[in-house]
């Protein structure tokens, strides 16, 4: 089977290229986000993470108290927690995104080509 070059053939095979790529992004997002949710590791760079305390910390354990220091440490580890699931759903609904749009430009574009080589002869 000899591919003929011309523009109409072109746009078909370079569309469908171009979404069979974006179907593989989609799905390596979509896979990357599945093991970080297996695997979770939450990148935290507040300031509880140090392993010094600051002095700022260390001036508001002072004025507050240990007990009010325990209870905001554990309310950013918590909004941290939500935030890091909150991008892990963002990151497979975008994943999801680009299968379910590029999926259908594939799929009518790659079987087109046929039609027009039957056509052209």
């Amino acid at each position: 089977m000899k591919i003929k070059w011309d523009l109409e053939h072109v746009y078909f095979y370079l569309v469908s290229f171009v979404a069979l790529i974006l179907i593989i992004i989609g799905a390596v997002n979509v896979t990357q986000t599945a093991i970080a949710y297996i695997t979770p590791i939450y990148d935290d760079y507040g300031p509880y993470s140090q392993p010094y305390p600051s002095h700022d910390l260390i001036r508001w354990e002072e004025k507050f108290g240990s007990e009010f220091m325990a209870t905001e440490k554990d309310r950013y580890d918590t909004i941290a927690r939500e935030n890091y699931n909150r991008r892990l759903v963002r990151d497979l609904i975008g994943g999801f995104a680009f299968i379910v749009i590029a999926l259908p430009v594939y799929l009518y574009h790659w079987r087109k080509i046929p039609n027009i080589e039957s056509e052209g002869q």
